[in-house]
């Protein structure tokens, strides 16, 4: 191209460039600025912080001991506490063992990791089931405890009462109250 059709491209340009200036000028302007986001819902001046879908793992001594998910939490800092919904955590034991327990809301001890759940509390290992309203973990001394009624099911036993704990240490399973027994033999349950 020749040095003069080069001016005339860019002449043109220009002209079409303020044209759109003069028209899209008013558009532009800084008096309509977009409107803002809308603020954040107000916490309620117990919590100090709420989560979705939060995932937390507990180590100690470079061992993993549990890992929690939860679809909601809100920091209680006052009370030192987390307070959890929809929870699912899963507690290793040694030698490849876990127990999942799953419930409908939960709490947390933030000082020692002490886990409560509440509200159609089900667990299950490899062999067993249970279910009870409420449950509470201590991990330091690996201790599971239901202070309710509780059903303990496995492949050929089926157990009930109150006041049940589960020394995960030890793989000991212990009843203050004993209710019922059945026992399945040949595909027949007996009391």
């Amino acid at each position: 191209m020749k040095l003069e059709s080069l001016k005339t491209i860019a002449t043109l340009m220009a002209s079409c460039l303020a044209i759109l200036l003069v028209c899209l000028g008013p558009a532009l302007s800084a008096d309509d600025t977009p409107p803002a986001n809308p603020a954040p819902p107000p916490i309620s001046p117990e919590k100090q912080g709420e989560m979705r879908e939060i995932r937390l793992t507990e180590i100690q001594d470079g061992e993993k001991k549990w890992l929690l998910t939860a679809a909601d939490a809100d920091y209680l800092k006052d009370r030192g506490q987390i307070f959890i919904k929809k929870v699912w955590v899963e507690i290793f034991g040694k030698d490849d063992t876990t127990v999942i327990i799953t419930g409908d809301e939960g709490i947390i001890d933030i000082k020692t990791r002490a886990l409560t759940l509440e509200g159609n509390v089900q667990a299950q290992t490899r062999d067993y089931n249970f279910s009870t309203a409420s449950v509470q973990y201590d991990p330091q001394l690996r201790l599971l405890s239901a202070p309710g009624a509780v059903k303990v099911q496995g492949p050929r036993l089926i157990v009930e009462g109150k006041g049940m704990t589960v020394d995960l240490r030890e793989k000991k399973l212990s009843l203050a109250e004993h209710t019922l027994t059945k026992l399945r033999v040949a595909g027949n349950l007996w009391n």
